[in-house]
């Protein structure tokens, strides 16, 4: 029997189907991307840090909920089963990318996610357009959006995050120079001006540098662990920083007169993107005025004309 003429309700499949498919790709983000797979030596620290601890990690396997002891596991199990056909070198560059976007996911889930989403968005889109009695163009064009954007909804979201990370880390950069350049004509060394960035400043830049700063403390190279800094980012502006702080240190010029100049310059760009963007809203505020105020002004001012013709009409009738 063919599947068309089987009593099946379209449209009820596609949305029952549907719902299914979100539902199960918001679990997946938020039991995975926001919940890292923990590591022997994470497990060991959580571990440590619970307080009146006093049985052993082996009775507490009772108490694990559903989602530590099934879910987690099968979700994971999922990933890197869907995960296993992409090449080590598409495995590495996503590693790369997501710690520029600082999500806390593994490149496993962010892989296999896009990999059930490239299989699964086109599947659903087939089986509503085979158990559809009557195929309508809409219903093919879902099949082809499905085929095209299932594999780029996760790389879209993923560029999306790592340049709102770069404009965020950019966009505090001016102040931290200034800070940087007082600190060091002050006397200090390059590390506690680095302190002092991130005890004054917020957000992903503050945390990059501090992870620079651990780093650098466990024994890694000052040049290595900046050069670093610029790389793991990809922001422009702090990757200039990084590679200034590293060549001043190797032909030994002062770092503050590098940093003075690199803090002007910055301070410059910054006012020019302003600028930039100032005059790009007049642009953007075109499409609201056409088909947002100009209509509802043109309703205010006839709508009592029109109102006042109709009754006089009415009236003559």
């Amino acid at each position: 029997m063919a599947l068309s003429t089987l009593p099946i309700d379209g449209s009820g499949l596609f949305v029952a189907a549907s719902v299914l498919g979100t539902f199960f790709a918001t679990t997946l983000l938020v039991l995975a991307l926001t919940n890292p797979v923990e590591t022997p030596a994470t497990r060991l620290a959580k571990y440590a840090r619970i307080q009146g601890r006093r049985t052993s990690p082996g009775a507490d396997t009772e108490l694990v909920g559903f989602r530590e002891r099934i879910l987690s596991p099968a979700l994971q199990r999922l990933f890197e089963f869907a995960a296993r056909t992409t090449p080590a070198a598409a495995h590495k560059a996503v590693a790369a990318d997501l710690v520029m976007a600082g999500a806390p996911g593994n490149p496993t889930v962010f892989l296999g996610i896009r990999t059930l989403l490239t299989i699964g968005l086109p599947v659903l889109a087939a089986v509503q357009l085979i158990a559809s009695p009557s195929r309508q163009p809409v219903q093919w064009i879902l099949l082809a959006l499905a085929l095209l954007w299932g594999r780029k909804l996760p790389t879209m979201w993923l560029r999306r995050r790592i340049r709102s990370r770069q404009r965020e880390i950019d966009r505090r950069l001016p102040y931290s120079l200034d800070l940087m350049v007082a600190c060091l004509e002050g006397g200090l060394s390059l590390d506690a001006a680095l302190a002092k960035v991130v005890e004054q400043s917020e957000g992903p830049l503050a945390i990059e540098v501090r992870r620079t700063l651990q780093e650098m403390a466990l024994g890694r190279p000052t040049a290595e662990a900046i050069r670093d800094l610029g790389d793991r980012t990809g922001a422009p502006g702090l990757k200039r920083l990084t590679e200034d702080i590293v060549q001043s240190e190797r032909m030994g010029i002062s770092i503050a007169e590098s940093l003075r100049g690199l803090a002007r310059d910055s301070r410059i760009q910054r006012r020019q993107q302003a600028e930039e963007l100032a005059r790009k809203a007049p642009i953007k505020m075109v499409p609201v005025l056409i088909f947002c105020v100009l209509p509802a002004l043109g309703i205010v001012t006839t709508a009592p004309a029109v109102i006042l013709l109709t009754r006089t009409f009415a009236q003559n009738h």
